[in-house]
């Protein structure tokens, strides 16, 4: 066994746990991940992320986004509606006085260029294809075993941040419970080029089956969210791609006239994953080891983002109110005040998410009728839906540091 020592240990090298690295600037940071450093050898990920304005500002402060370019497709306006019934929500950001809502980005690119900063920046240091495998936590540190190539080793740090995901086996073996509800639905992922230009809209369509977005992306092409029951699911990813562009098209319309060029496709069976708490002696949660939660409405990675960011600035202000390497990263206070910082984001977001999507099972007559009334609505009454678009964009519960930068 050899020993190292670290301010903060991150589990988890994925676009949370690689943007929290970032965001501890000054700390000696190591970032442990099983998956490799090429992302070549990484599985096929064909997700499109709606980035809120929040977001993109804390990838800004990270200078990440600048990376991304032509990558990162704006987004100014929003189309929500509900396949058979009356009424729409239609939204743009120059009604708030915004050029956008936020961008959209492919997951992968985003990666690559959380990875790129990390690889690049003074105190972190990532140990790609590792696991941690433990944990044991003392009065001044936490002793974490990690298994990788080179053989086992011991890593001290003051904290241990759980950012593996929502099947985090860290999180059960530091005792926290979660609550589970399986949707019985996938999220089938790809790319598809329409034949009308997107002008920067974000399309969301409630149908009988399930829920289809259309989010906008660069070269006039548009990543496609095909929600639907897992056995009609296992169907449609099996279909030849002339079959499925028309299952998608009826169940999207043709607001953008038709689709074409379907490309990869990738199928992500959808549950809620909730922790039942943030905090473990000298270990926090964030990201999806926190909180899983469905894909309608686009929060789950926004939401990670601003624990990353959230917890960043908890534990550089502790940096800075303490004398040189006295900081304690993993004061059961310090984690309790993050822990309670978070509660009205975390549960506004996470609530409002699981009723849309259970709303998407209903089909009865008296809930369409509430669905289009609820579209009027948000389209017609102007404080709701300026606070809809607003919470969209991330300025929900104690968003930290708007008036000052979101990290430092």
């Amino acid at each position: 066994m050899s020993e190292q020592d670290c301010d903060v240990l991150i589990a988890g090298g994925g676009l949370v746990g690689m943007s929290l690295a970032l965001a501890l600037a000054g700390l000696r940071v190591i970032v442990v991940d099983k998956a490799p450093i090429a992302m070549e050898q990484r599985s096929a990920d064909e997700r499109h992320l709606a980035l809120s304005e929040v977001s993109c500002r804390i990838l800004t402060e990270l200078n990440v986004l600048q990376a991304l370019g032509a990558d990162a497709e704006p987004i100014r306006s929003i189309h929500v509606s509900s396949a058979g019934d009356f009424g729409a929500a239609r939204w743009s950001a120059t009604d708030l006085g915004r050029a956008q809502f936020g961008v959209v980005a492919p997951a992968k690119r985003l990666l690559r260029a959380l990875q790129q900063r990390v690889l690049i920046s003074p105190g972190i240091a990532l140990r790609a294809s590792a696991t941690v495998l433990n944990a044991q936590t003392h009065s001044n540190g936490v002793d974490a075993l990690i298994e990788d190539p080179q053989g086992n080793c011991t890593i001290r740090a003051k904290l241990l941040v759980i950012a593996d995901g929502a099947d985090s086996s860290l999180r059960s073996l530091a005792g926290i419970e979660v609550t589970r509800h399986d949707y019985q639905t996938s999220a089938i992922c790809c790319v598809v080029e329409p034949e009308r230009e997107h002008q920067g809209t974000a399309f969301e369509r409630f149908t009988r089956n399930g829920l289809v977005a259309m989010l906008p992306q660069s070269q006039g092409r548009c990543a496609a969210v095909f929600i639907v029951d897992s056995t009609p699911a296992g169907q449609l990813m099996q279909m030849p791609n002339a079959a499925f562009l028309h299952e998608l098209q009826a169940a999207f319309g043709y607001r953008l006239g038709r689709l074409r060029h379907c490309g990869l496709r990738v199928a992500y069976p959808l549950r809620r994953v909730l922790a039942q708490t943030l905090v473990a002696p000298r270990q926090v949660l964030i990201g999806n080891a926190a909180q899983s939660v469905h894909p309608v409405g686009a929060q789950g990675f926004n939401l990670g983002l601003r624990d990353a960011a959230e917890l960043a600035q908890a534990l550089l202000a502790a940096q800075r109110n303490a004398s040189a390497n006295t900081a304690d990263f993993g004061a059961a206070d310090l984690l309790a005040a993050y822990a309670s910082s978070r509660e009205k984001d975390r549960a506004a977001t996470t609530q409002l998410s699981h009723a849309l999507a259970l709303s998407t099972t209903l089909h009865a007559r008296p809930v369409g009728w509430l669905r289009s009334l609820a579209l009027i609505a948000a389209d017609r009454i102007k404080p709701l839906a300026e606070h809809l678009q607003l919470a969209g964009m991330g300025y929900r519960g104690a968003t930290p540091g708007l008036d000052r930068g979101l990290i430092t």
